[in-house]
């Protein structure tokens, strides 16, 4: 089982009103959504803060957010830095620096600057900074791991900026959508603002129809204004269920008898560190009665071709052989949980709706103990430990 985010978009969608809509929805699934926006905002360093609040638009129970900022105003590369120290997990911190940059890449653009001299003019004070990474926590809290969204709403008219009147939507939200299916609606308001629409790009979102879940939780969040339609944004927080799947993939072999143990070793790192899904040796018997290895390299079909240039520069092959082949593969995700202080990211293998496999990467576990004090081995039991009680398993 998979856990999706769905934003429906029907009345547009904001920053703001994503953080709000995001702690609605954790809280009618029982998961404190609230505190890790909370502290992720505090750790800012912007002196700004978001409190939630009860509301409602068009006798439609909501929640709101309201962001308390200072007027302020900050250069993109400071609210970068900022969404870069803030308390967030390395997911969390990925999305967010790719919505800002996706912001910052648009600004940029739109005005024909460099990302690095870009003024943000409207989206210059600490709330920018503060929605980016209040939604990457929320999201990540809730344990989503895919975000997808309706066709974004397009209206006809205007408004107010520091360059005069521009009409809607904005030139930056309009680069930042670029690709993304739009639909034409009768509105004269923003529907869509750039923050909000930075972080669904941000965040790899899928645009288009609901894809087929299983409903968990509607989560409301309400907007500043009061307008004729409920001035809402709902997210739909659901789970998908995938079966293993079948996947072609390429084979790569060949025999090396004139090489050391430590250099095979070191071309197995190389190879992994290139893409390789997986490489292996065995000990086999050449002619001549000569000790050598069979080195198996298990790559794409798209990879295939970059990875036999590392063959033939970390080995001393001169030919490989290569074969189609299938795998049968789980639903995979990989989350992150904090082992005295120190983040661990923990595979996780679904078949179907059922767990099957809670795996720490052992590289981690290893930093981790090196960090602490601790031994690889109790590092490794309390990340296995502590991601089976995320999961709920």
């Amino acid at each position: 089982m998979t856990r999706i985010a769905y934003f429906d978009l029907a009345n547009g969608i904001s920053g703001d009103m994503i953080l709000a809509a995001l702690v609605h929805a954790g809280r009618k699934l029982g998961i404190d959504v609230e505190a890790p926006v909370k502290l992720a905002v505090d750790s800012l360093d912007l002196d700004c803060a978001v409190t939630f609040v009860d509301d409602e638009r068009g006798g439609i129970a909501c929640m709101r957010a309201e962001v308390k900022t200072t007027t302020e105003r900050f250069s993109a590369k400071r609210l970068r830095s900022a969404i870069e120290a803030t308390d967030l997990t390395e997911r969390a911190l990925d999305n967010a620096l790719r919505s800002i940059d996706s912001l910052i890449g648009a600004e940029a653009s739109v005005h024909g600057t460099d990302p690095e001299d870009v003024h943000l003019h409207e989206l210059a004070s600490a709330d920018t900074a503060a929605d980016i990474a209040g939604a990457a926590a929320g999201l990540d809290t809730l344990g989503v791991r895919s975000v997808h969204a309706a066709p974004v709403p397009v209206p006809t008219g205007s408004i107010e900026t520091e360059h005069g009147t521009l009409p809607l939507p904005g030139p930056a939200t309009l680069e930042l959508l670029a690709g993304t299916p739009l639909r034409g609606v009768g509105s004269s308001d923003e529907l869509v603002t750039p923050t909000g629409a930075a972080i669904l790009v941000g965040h790899d979102t899928v645009f288009g129809a609901l894809p087929d879940m299983t409903l968990e939780a509607a989560g409301v969040g309400g907007g500043q204004r009061r307008t004729a339609t409920p001035n809402i944004s709902r997210v739909l927080v659901g789970s998908v269920t995938s079966p293993p799947t079948l996947e072609t993939c390429v084979l790569l072999e060949t025999n090396i008898d004139d090489q050391t143990p430590e250099a095979i070793g070191h071309a197995i790192e190389q190879l992994i560190g290139a893409g390789a899904l997986d490489a292996w040796v065995m000990p086999i018997v050449m002619k001549r009665s000569r000790p050598a290895f069979l080195l198996s390299v298990l790559v794409a079909q798209t990879d295939e071709s970059r990875i036999i240039e590392v063959v033939f520069r970390e080995t001393s092959t001169l030919g490989v052989r290569r074969r189609d082949t299938t795998r049968w593969v789980l639903n995979r995700e990989t989350i992150t949980v904090a082992v005295a202080g120190q983040h661990v990211r923990v595979k996780v293998g679904r078949l179907g709706a059922e767990i099957v496999n809670v795996a720490p990467e052992f590289a981690d576990c290893v930093a981790a103990a090196d960090a602490t004090g601790a031994a690889t081995k109790d590092v490794y039991s309390e990340a296995t430990a502590t991601a089976r009680q995320v999961l709920g398993i």
